[in-house]
């Protein structure tokens, strides 16, 4: 007596196992990948959400501000440049300490910006950018040049800082904040605190960054050294 019941042949099962086993590799794939990126992504909020320990980065990566120039012959932007921009709402300059490019060698460029939030509040954001060429460099950095209308003296004009999706928030919702930098003593004057710094020629840099803020009724204050004190000789 035949019976009717068909079953899988040796083909048609291994097929089956093989196309299983290549379903599985692709999720273990995909399952590795965004573990990895979650991982990442810790590692880079782990630096900030403690304020000690995104105190002790942001003081790393200021002490560690690499002294740069770069001569262009561009018409728009003849000249030598000092890519440093030192402003109440913001701190660019160079540097090989970053949150996210630790293993890598060569220059960053760090932009700390304060951004308005919701409700008359501000937001902190860090951007870090790999440097790869000197002309694209400076145009990140500056927009133009043209002389001061008070003083005759050729001043500076930075590009300005807008917010991305891929910049790092530091500091959220503070009613308040500000950079500070403190100039060196001269014959003239003693050391003293100042919102904004100037690039001049042989001009040393500030001693040390100092950021204020209010936070929750609170005002708090953060300085951080800076190594370098001029260029080379």
């Amino acid at each position: 007596m035949r019976s009717n019941q068909s079953g899988f042949t040796l083909l048609e099962l291994l097929i089956g196992v093989s196309l299983m086993a290549l379903l599985m590799l692709t999720v273990l794939i995909g399952l590795r990948i965004a573990s990895r990126a979650w991982q990442q992504g810790e590692d880079r909020l782990g630096l900030v959400h403690r304020d000690e320990e995104r105190a002790d980065f942001m003081a790393r990566q200021i002490a560690s501000l690499t002294p740069y120039r770069v001569r262009s012959s561009d018409p728009e932007l003849t000249g030598q440049f000092t890519i440093l921009e030192a402003r109440a709402s913001r701190l660019r300059f160079l540097s090989t300490y970053g949150s996210h490019f630790r293993n890598r060698s060569g220059l960053l460029l760090v932009d700390y910006g304060l951004v308005g939030a919701s409700r008359g509040k501000v937001d902190l954001f860090l951007r870090e950018t790999p440097v790869l060429d000197d002309g694209e460099l400076l145009h990140q950095v500056i927009q133009r040049v043209a002389p001061d209308p008070d003083t005759g003296k050729m001043r500076i004009t930075y590009r300005p800082f807008f917010r991305q999706d891929a910049d790092l928030c530091l500091l959220r919702n503070l009613n308040a904040a500000r950079f500070e930098y403190l100039l060196p003593a001269t014959e003239k004057e003693e050391a003293h605190w100042v919102s904004e710094w100037q690039p001049e020629t042989d001009a040393a840099f500030p001693l040390a960054v100092r950021f204020a803020w209010e936070e929750d009724g609170h005002q708090e204050r953060a300085v951080f050294p800076i190594r370098a004190r001029s260029f080379p000789k």
